[in-house]
């Protein structure tokens, strides 16, 4: 998958209570993702860092299948 449709979404979740669950390539369960504080572009082609409240996650882009909005929760 390309980087910046990925990298659309996450900067449009920065402290939202939004989720989204991603699928990488050769795992069997989706990544979810929530309460994201800060997205960057690294300087590798598709490298992504992704900060959480509870931690921080590097992605391969290119290694994503799929993405998709869980649901946002209201409080």
């Amino acid at each position: 998958m390309e980087r910046n449709p990925i990298l659309a979404v996450l900067n449009d979740m920065v402290g939202t209570s939004a989720e989204l669950d991603m699928a990488i390539k050769g795992d069997h369960e989706p990544i979810e993702l929530r309460n994201v504080v800060a997205v960057e572009q690294l300087h590798s082609s598709h490298g992504i860092r992704i900060t959480t409240k509870s931690n921080t996650i590097w992605i391969d882009a290119s290694h994503v299948s799929a993405m998709w909005q869980a649901r946002v929760d209201i409080d």
